[in-house]
């Protein structure tokens, strides 16, 4: 580790480089039934699916809303795989807050 010209420690840097990179592959996401929350919390990718077909949602997604087509949504966290069943639902992502109505 050598010192940079502003005096601290390449790796200190590296570190703190590396933690701001880590949150911003990551985002909120609320997925919400009339009856109950299913999740709460942050995510790496969540994949559903529209009339178009399957999509899938990474940080940094552009700003859209879909009407969901019944089947699968799958929410990475990043240390587990979840997986909820929806009749249908409604999908709103606005800069890296997803919520998911579901089953609406």
């Amino acid at each position: 580790m050598a010192l940079s010209q502003g005096g601290t420690y390449q790796a200190a840097q590296s570190t703190s480089q590396a933690s701001a990179s880590a949150a911003k592959n990551r985002f909120k996401v609320r997925i919400l039934s009339p009856y109950q929350t299913y999740y709460e919390g942050e995510a790496v990718s969540l994949s559903a699916a529209n009339r178009t077909g399957p999509f899938d949602i990474l940080a940094g997604h552009i700003n859209f809303f879909s009407l969901l087509t019944g089947g699968t949504v799958v929410l990475n966290t990043g240390f587990q795989r979840l997986e909820f069943e929806i009749a249908r639902g409604i999908i709103r992502v606005n800069r890296d807050e997803v919520t998911l109505f579901a089953d609406v």
